[in-house]
C-alpha cells in the first residue's frame, strides 16, 4: 500500500448526505473511492418522516465500505448538520433526488453565505437516466461537480445549458458508480440461476405485473433444473424513493408452493447475480451490473418498448427479448459490449472521479446563488423571484405543477396517513424496520 502522503486526497475531509437506500449506496460508493485516496469520509444518513431505512438496507450500504463511519439523523437535521461544515469539510457529496437537491442547495446558499470557504457540492446518481433526464440534472446544475454515466447523458446536458447560456464545465462522465467495482466473472456456476429483478413502479397496471408473474411461472416450469427466483427491490416493510408495488412478490411467493424450483430472494443483487446465467429485468439497474460481469441479460419486451417502461433505454443493447424467446434458451450473451461502455460503464470511472475531484479542490469555486436563487437552469431569475412570492420556494422545482396539485389533496393525505396508522400499523412496520 503506498504511503499516506502519495495519496490524492490525502488529508482531505470528505461527508456525504444520502436519503434512501439508493443513494446511500451510491455516495458511500464515491466515499470509499475517497478513502481509499487517503481522505477521512464520514455518511450522513437523512431518513425522511414514516420513511425510515430497515435493517437489512443499512447492512448493504454499511457493506460497501465498513471503515466509512455511518451517522443517522432525519432530513430536518440538514441545516444541523452542514452549517458548520464551510471550513471544516473540503467536499460534500448530495446522495439526494432531485428536488432535495434543489432544497439542498438553497439552504446551503443561506447557512454558508458568511463564510470565505466551503467545501465542493458534488452530486451523482445512483441509476439509469432513463424518465426526465435533462430536467434531472438541470435540478443538480448547481454543483461543483455532476457525475455522469455516460457520454449520452453529457451531450443532454451540454445541449441544455447551452440552450440557457449556461456553462456546462461542472459536469464529468465517470460512469455509474454501482459499477465500478463490478468484475467480469472467471467461472461459470455448473447449475445457473434464472433471476428477475423487480423494480420499486415498473410495471404500473397491476395487470401488465400479473403477466409478469405468470411468464415467471411458464419460465420456471420451463426450466424444471434450474432456479428460477424473483428478486423483490425491496420487502413490504420497507421504503423507496419512488412508490412501490408489493404483490408481485405475493403472487410469486404463492405460486412456489406448486412450482418448487421457482423462489423468492432479497440476497443483494449481486450475490444472486455470482450464481445466475440470465438476469431478467423490465428496466433495472441490476441489468447494467449483470452485463458487467459477463451475465446473459434480457429486457423484457412483452409490453412494449416505452420510456413509461424505461425499457426504451436498452433498446439498442440486443438483449430485449420475449419471454417466448426467453424460454427458448435464456443462457446465451445476446447483449452487445460496446452498447455496455457507451451507457453507464466506465472501466476507470472512480478515477475519474477522483481526478475530478482533485481538480476542483485545487481551483477556486463559483459562488452559491443568493437571495434564495437558484442557478439559470431552474428558471430565469425573474421567474423564480415571482414563483416564490406566489407559491412560495416548492414552486422552483421542476415539478411545481405537481407541488401544487399535492396541496388540493392534503385533505386525502392526511386520512390517508390516519387510515395506515390506526388501520395498517405504521407503528409495527416502523418497529419492525428497526429489527
Amino acid at each position: 500500500m503506498a504511503p499516506a502522503d502519495d495519496k490524492r486526497l490525502a488529508g482531505r475531509k470528505v461527508v456525504a448526505v444520502a436519503c434512501f437506500d439508493s443513494f446511500g449506496k451510491m455516495a458511500m460508493t464515491l466515499l470509499a473511492a475517497c478513502r481509499r485516496e487517503g481522505a477521512e469520509t464520514t455518511l450522513h444518513l437523512l431518513e425522511i418522516s414514516n420513511r425510515a431505512l430497515s435493517r437489512r438496507q443499512k447492512l448493504e450500504i454499511r457493506r460497501i465500505d465498513p471503515r466509512t463511519r455511518i451517522e443517522k439523523s432525519s432530513w430536518s437535521d440538514f441545516r444541523k448538520i452542514t452549517a458548520p461544515m464551510a471550513g471544516e469539510v473540503d467536499a460534500l457529496v448530495l446522495g439526494l433526488d432531485g428536488q432535495r437537491s434543489r432544497d439542498a442547495l438553497l439552504m446551503l446558499s443561506t447557512e454558508w453565505k458568511s463564510s470565505d470557504q466551503r467545501p465542493i457540492l458534488i452530486s451523482a446518481y445512483p441509476g439509469i437516466l432513463f424518465r426526465f433526464a435533462l430536467e434531472g440534472m438541470l435540478d443538480r446544475s448547481g454543483a461543483d461537480l455532476l457525475c455522469l454515466n455516460s457520454p449520452q447523458d453529457l451531450a443532454t446536458y451540454q445541449q441544455g445549458c447551452a440552450a440557457l447560456g449556461m456553462d456546462s464545465s461542472n459536469a464529468v462522465v465517470t460512469g455509474l458508480p454501482i459499477l465500478w467495482n463490478v468484475q467480469a466473472r472467471q467461472k461459470q456456476p455448473e447449475t445457473p440461476s434464472i433471476v428477475f429483478f423487480e423494480q420499486p413502479s415498473i410495471p404500473v397496471h397491476p395487470l401488465q405485473r400479473r403477466y409478469l408473474c405468470k411468464q415467471l411461472k411458464e419460465l420456471a416450469e420451463a426450466w424444471p433444473n434450474h432456479s428460477v427466483i424473483f428478486k423483490p427491490r425491496t420487502s413490504s416493510i420497507e421504503s423507496t424513493l419512488h412508490r412501490r408495488h408489493g404483490e408481485m412478490a405475493g403472487v410469486i411467493d404463492k405460486m412456489t408452493e406448486k412450482v418448487p424450483n421457482l423462489q423468492l430472494s432479497f440476497k443483494p443483487a449481486t450475490r444472486l447475480l455470482r450464481q445466475c446465467g440470465c438476469a431478467i429485468t423490465v428496466s433495472s439497474t441490476a441489468a447494467l451490473e449483470a452485463m458487467a460481469m459477463g451475465v446473459s441479460t434480457r429486457i423484457v419486451g412483452d409490453l412494449g418498448v416505452t420510456e413509461t417502461l424505461g425499457n426504451h433505454f436498452f433498446a439498442s443493447s440486443g438483449a430485449v427479448a420475449t419471454f417466448a424467446a426467453i424460454r427458448e434458451e435464456p443462457f446465451q450473451l445476446t447483449h452487445a459490449p460496446e452498447w455496455l461502455q457507451q451507457n453507464g460503464y466506465q472501466r476507470h470511472g472512480a478515477d475519474h472521479f477522483i481526478d475530478a475531484l482533485q481538480q476542483r479542490l485545487l481551483s477556486d469555486i463559483r459562488p452559491l446563488p443568493t437571495n434564495n436563487i437558484g442557478p439559470h437552469a431552474w428558471g430565469s431569475s425573474s421567474w423564480q423571484g415571482y414563483a416564490i412570492r406566489q407559491g412560495g420556494r416548492r414552486m422552483l422545482s421542476s415539478g411545481g405543477a405537481r407541488s401544487s396539485q399535492r396541496k388540493r389533496h392534503q385533505t386525502r393525505s392526511l386520512l390517508r396517513r390516519i387510515r395506515d396508522g390506526l388501520v395498517g400499523f405504521g407503528w409495527f412496520s416502523k418497529l419492525l424496520r428497526e429489527r
